[in-house]
């Protein structure tokens, strides 16, 4: 009985390549999660370095959040439409233009804008990666 389980484990065991994609999405979830949490480490520093009261300082820490809250159903409609590897691929690129706006501004509204904009494109990840690494992998796994 025993050999048995083995083929049967054998035979559904996930490709390589699942475990590429698990990797990646692994990747990609750690890379939009930075983006969103890190705005809220900075509050110390905004406070002490650039005078930002607490409450702006964390005004600027939710915007990431709020932009990610509020797209999160659009990029799950794209993934359902366009597929989930598209999605995550544009959204990390696309959360890449606000990073980099964000650590060249010096304007605190312009920084608030740029990390809306990129919690809005880093919830890309989050409506797709779980999908594709579901896709990957047999239900029993």
């Amino acid at each position: 009985m025993s050999q048995l389980s083995a083929v049967r484990r054998a035979q559904a065991a996930p490709p390589a390549r699942a475990w590429v994609m698990l990797v990646a999405g692994l990747l990609a979830q750690a890379s939009g999660t930075l983006f969103v949490s890190t705005p809220a480490f900075l509050i110390p520093y905004l406070h002490a370095e650039r005078g930002v009261s607490l409450a702006e300082g964390g005004m600027l820490a939710a915007a990431p959040t709020l932009g990610l809250v509020l797209t999160m159903v659009l990029w799950g409609a794209l993934a359902d439409r366009f597929g989930e590897r598209l999605v995550i691929a544009l959204g990390l690129a696309l959360t890449a233009l606000p990073a980099l706006g964000a650590a060249m501004t010096t304007d605190l509204v312009q920084l608030g804008f740029f990390l809306f904009l990129g919690g809005a494109a880093s919830a890309s990840v989050n409506a797709a990666s779980g999908r594709v690494v579901i896709g990957w992998f047999p239900r029993d796994r």
